[in-house]
């Protein structure tokens, strides 16, 4: 698709504006394997909206037909006015990009020139390799990596004959039994110093589970000295918070906790795409840091998601060795600035860049 009139073949709705077919095509374009993401939900893209977030869509259409999804949240400030976006979610997003069916290829200059002058540029990271099927591509490769533990799409939950995360365990004995010695190792010694390790893939205190995360996930990032991280901002928690209890298949939040006794040594909470799960705020309790406590966490988390159907874990956009411990697959996420053609193109690199300049002086 290289040509879009406005009205006919491209609409911009906001979130609450789309038809009950527009949420039904896009809920069902999220069952493809490369698309199957919380985060390039309706479900998520609502939430967002929910809590703050200016968030519009730019709806593709094959002649009667929705065939394409492009999700958009307004920069706040003087950006915004001038008509920048960014993902939905900003930072607190892992995946960017158009949910649209098979053999959409567009080109995004035109696609903006199409909104006149409503959505002059996006400012974007976390674009999967993927999305060069569409025709979108960025620039700044990084890295992301996944843990496949080798379950099928589609598995009914319950009728499994034998845990597939056990075979993943196995194999990474296999190829890496030192990791998996150590852990064992730790949690033994967990167990005989503090006491009977408890594991909920599902919290049964979710409130209470989910401030201990955030607080806790707080004064991680004092003590790192991230003191601009997402969760000292109340809107970022508050999307936490209502994604929390959402039960949707395209996006259901799933609160895991790790306790001995009443005390919790480990907290994680992701969002849950059909088979995928993606590992979005994991945080341990540093007194019990010796025991390597997110180590143990993911042998549990491994466990009971298997059991309950998921197929892969991923790990989002970062190349560290906490994240390489467990992970089976690199894939590539790229970031960049898309923006139409002519003088509103140029006042949004103008405005970019002025915002930039200022933001390294007041820094």
């Amino acid at each position: 698709m290289t040509s879009f009139t406005l009205g006919k073949n491209l609409h911009i709705r906001r979130i609450d504006e789309l038809t009950a077919e527009e949420v039904a095509v896009w809920d069902q374009l999220l069952l493809t394997d490369d698309l199957r993401r919380a985060f390039m939900s309706c479900r998520y893209a609502r939430a967002v909206a929910e809590t703050g977030g200016d968030v519009v869509v730019l709806v593709l259409y094959d002649i009667h037909t929705p065939c394409g999804f492009l999700p958009l949240q307004r920069i706040a400030g003087l950006r915004g006015k001038v008509g920048i976006f960014e993902p939905v979610g900003d930072v607190m997003t892992d995946y960017f990009g158009l949910v649209a069916a098979d053999g959409v290829h567009i080109t995004i200059e035109n696609l903006l020139a199409a909104t006149h002058g409503r959505v002059n540029a996006v400012l974007f990271s976390h674009l999967d390799e993927t999305q060069s099927r569409f025709g979108l591509v960025g620039e700044e490769p990084r890295t992301g990596l996944r843990t496949w533990l080798g379950t099928s799409f589609g598995t009914s939950l319950g009728t499994s004959l034998e845990n597939p995360a056990s075979g993943y365990w196995v194999n990474l004995r296999k190829s890496d039994k030192k990791l998996v010695y150590d852990t064992e190792r730790r949690e033994k010694k967990l167990v005989n110093e503090i006491g009977p390790v408890t594991f909920e893939w599902v919290s049964q205190n979710p409130a209470s589970d989910m401030a201990w995360l955030v607080e806790s996930k707080k004064a991680q990032y004092t003590r790192t000295g991230k003191e601009q991280a997402p969760l000292f901002d109340s809107r970022k928690v508050a999307l936490l918070n209502r994604l929390l209890p959402s039960q949707e298949e395209n996006c259901q939040g799933v609160l895991s906790t790790l306790r001995c006794g009443e005390e919790i040594i480990a907290v994680h909470f992701g969002l849950r795409c059909h088979d995928m799960l993606h590992v979005w705020f994991p945080v341990y309790n540093p007194k019990y840091a010796s025991y390597s406590p997110g180590r143990i966490l993911f042998k549990h988390l491994f466990s009971a998601a298997a059991a309950d159907g998921i197929q892969v874990f991923d790990r989002g956009e970062g190349d560290t060795q906490a994240k390489r411990d467990f992970a089976n697959e690199t894939h590539t996420f790229s970031r960049g600035l898309w923006h139409v053609a002519g003088w509103r193109g140029l006042l949004a690199r103008g405005v970019l860049s002025g915002s930039w300049r200022m933001g390294r002086w007041l820094g």
